[in-house]
């Protein structure tokens, strides 16, 4: 008996502890801890600094490796949006410090001065397949989750865009972050005008996804005032209109 205790003893001694989850780690796993300190260190009040960024780009570079990697599908919902999220605002802090100096994503790819919005187009490997910024914001975040709060935190490095978050979203509290951006976008004056008793002025993300408000509450004016986040009466009908988008880079070199 005595040597059956001591055996036994020996072998606990012996075994390594098995180590703590990481505080960050996602419940699949998957850590955002990698962008934050990308966000930390060269997101500034809403600006970015790629210069500085295409100077320091390890993090970006072994986040979005990380990205390439993962397979979100059999993820919790929320965690599944989060990382489309944040991979996708990734994706767009790469494809900009890979063209040094650029001054709108409008001017890749432009064809005798029109547009083809070939940035958005590019595909790369993410989540486990090559994909395009197009194929996750409409083919994944629209069509999968329907919920168009993810506008308000998709940044396509432009300075009419939603300002990029400050940290990287996370399954267990996207509800709370979708909802505080929301109501942060819709009363910044620099990317709408609302004026509850007079107007709607309102950013060209209304119009251009239109669809995507009007299926969640019924008209713009209505998704509008349910996350408004002020306490103000909307006047019945309010006209709308849609206000001109600046597609200048959203920070400088």
């Amino acid at each position: 008996m005595r040597l059956a205790i001591a055996l036994g003893a020996t072998l606990l001694l012996a075994t390594p502890p098995v180590a703590a989850p990481s505080r960050d780690a996602a419940p699949s796993g998957f850590s955002h801890a990698t962008f934050d300190t990308v966000l930390s260190r060269f997101l500034h009040n809403g600006r970015v600094d790629y210069g500085g960024l295409a100077r320091d780009r390890g993090a970006l570079d072994r986040y979005l490796v990380a990205c390439a990697d993962a397979r979100p599908d059999d993820w919790p919902r929320e965690e599944q949006i989060a990382f489309w999220v944040n991979a996708y605002n990734a994706r767009v802090l790469l494809g900009v410090i890979e063209r040094p100096g650029l001054r709108s994503v409008l001017d890749v790819g432009k064809v005798l001065f029109v547009p083809t919005l070939r940035f958005f187009r590019e595909r790369r490997p993410t989540g486990g397949a090559a994909r395009s910024l197009n194929d996750i914001e409409h083919g994944i975040l629209r069509a999968r989750y329907r919920d168009p709060r993810v506008h308000f935190v998709l940044n396509c490095a432009s300075a009419s865009c939603p300002v990029l978050p400050q940290r990287a979203l996370r399954g267990a509290t996207l509800d709370a972050e979708l909802e505080l951006a929301a109501g942060r976008f819709l009363v910044d004056s620099t990317r709408n005008r609302i004026v509850p008793q007079r107007e709607l002025g309102l950013s060209s993300i209304f119009k251009w996804y239109g669809d995507d408000f009007r299926a969640a509450e019924g008209s713009l004016q209505s998704f509008v005032e349910r996350h408004w986040p002020r306490r103000e009466r909307f006047a019945a009908d309010l006209p709308v209109r849609f206000l001109h988008y600046d597609w200048s880079l959203n920070g400088s070199w």
